[in-house]
């Protein structure tokens, strides 16, 4: 089972709201380049310096951003900006935000050092593909800093509830840090040294599977680091930090958990054209043509509505054609014939929206093959349904497809069955702030 354990925080100095926010950043894997260079701009102490710094002409073996990381994390903790807490700890984390409804919500989670276990071995389950770009990008940052910058995001299954009780016994009291994020989320940090507590959060956790929700790379270079440095420091003990991660644990029961969707932009499509992909469309879904002006911000919230009427009930996304500035809502026939069609063989993974779109849509009729799709060759992702629609009726990308999110029994379900969703299925709401709690990898934990 996951070892869960204290640890020594790495933490700004900076710990109220007003001096703290201008250093957290959104994790790495949902930051613009725009948005990676006003970050940059608000503080040369942001988070995002470290996480996301940028390329520069003449970079290369013996200069570049990883190395730059490195020297700014050094030199940052040398000065103060950044210091690490005087014995080990877990950190309850408690998120406030506005839900999806309009409603006040809060989200808490436990901020652990997490045993790492290769998949498999059954502690640890994924739920989605990862792509080769990121994953190799985040373990060349994990080999220069040396330390967890980040946490992944894991979710447990908790049906008596008593780990979200274990975890409400974190977030009590004064926090010892917070700060607001540009999604409008309030986060507050909680330092619990409690024996009591700490125990309490590990016997829930002993038998506990942790579903990774966000941070596949991140999980994915830790594992890798932790291969490469076995390798070459033979004989360490069980306790050496980088068998471990940093990990932010939530409950399955925790009302505030919310999953967004992942949309899907397709570009680069040589010879395309919108009249014979309609006409292959209509042997596999019945396309429903809309009528509203998508242009229009109560056009796009009507087809996103009528989206959204299907969700748990049929397989059907929303198409937004650049070439006639239509929106057409696509829902799979059951009287198709699939043979010949890359879908998963198996049942839960065919289930899943985007399986029906990345096997019959891309790969099928538009030719993007899964290698493409990993590569991201012709297709890019974007979480904001209007950004999507807009970047479409811009002509930046001829086609969009906007998808409904995925419930959480079927991200459970995937994972459960040893399978992998698509790349980019969830998008798991809010995000947690990269530059709240930092982990230095070579530091011994306390014994399990």
């Amino acid at each position: 089972m996951p070892a869960v354990l204290p640890f020594r925080g790495l933490r700004y100095a900076a710990a109220r709201a007003r001096g703290l926010s201008p250093l957290i950043a959104p994790p790495y894997d949902v930051v613009s380049a725009a948005q990676r260079d006003e970050l940059a701009a608000r503080s040369p102490n942001n988070i995002i310096h470290l996480l996301l710094d940028k390329e520069l002409p003449g970079d290369g073996p013996e200069e570049n951003r990883y190395l730059r990381a490195s020297r700014s994390l050094e030199e940052w903790i040398a000065a103060g900006v950044l210091r690490h807490d005087a014995s080990p700890a877990v950190y309850g984390l408690e998120q406030s935000f506005t839900g999806p409804d309009g409603r006040p919500c809060f989200r808490i989670g436990a901020t652990v050092a997490m045993r790492l276990h290769a998949y498999g071995e059954g502690p640890v389950l994924p739920h989605e593909k990862t792509l080769a770009a990121p994953r190799l990008d985040r373990l060349e940052i994990l080999k220069a800093v040396k330390a967890n910058l980040s946490s992944i995001f894991g979710l447990f299954e908790d049906p008596r509830r008593d780990g979200y009780q274990a975890i409400q016994a974190l977030v009590m009291g004064d926090p010892v840090a917070e700060a607001d994020s540009d999604d409008g989320v309030h986060h507050r940090i909680f330092r619990v040294e409690d024996p009591a507590a700490i125990a309490r959060l590990q016997a829930v956790m002993s038998d506990r599977k942790v579903f990774i929700a966000d941070g596949h790379h991140r999980y994915e270079a830790a594992l890798a680091y932790r291969n490469l440095f076995d390798r070459e420091h033979p004989g360490l003990p069980d306790n050496a930090g980088h068998r471990y991660l940093l990990a932010n644990l939530c409950s399955m029961a925790d009302p505030g958990l919310c999953i967004y969707p992942t949309h899907r932009l397709v570009f680069g499509l040589r010879d395309f054209r919108l009249a014979p992909f309609l006409e292959a469309l209509g042997r596999y879904f019945e396309v429903e043509t809309l009528n509203e002006d998508m242009s229009r911000a109560a056009g796009r919230a009507w087809a996103i509505s009528k989206l959204a009427e299907h969700a748990g009930k049929s397989t059907t996304f929303l198409l937004v054609s650049g070439e006639d500035r239509r929106g057409r809502v696509l829902t799979l026939r059951d009287d198709i014939d699939l043979a010949g069609v890359p879908l998963p063989a198996s049942q839960v993974l065919r289930d899943l929206d985007v399986s029906a779109l990345h096997a019959i849509v891309l790969q099928h009729l538009l030719g993007i093959s899964p290698e493409a799709q990993e590569r991201q060759e012709n297709v890019r992702y974007e979480m904001d349904a209007g950004a999507a629609v807009s970047r479409v009726l811009s002509g930046e990308v001829p086609l969009g497809f906007l998808v409904n999110p995925t419930p959480i029994w079927q991200v459970q379900a995937v994972a459960e069955g040893e399978e992998t969703m698509p790349q980019k299925s969830t998008f798991f709401f809010p995000k947690l702030a990269s530059g709240l709690v930092m982990r230095k990898v070579h530091e011994d934990l306390p014994a399990s």
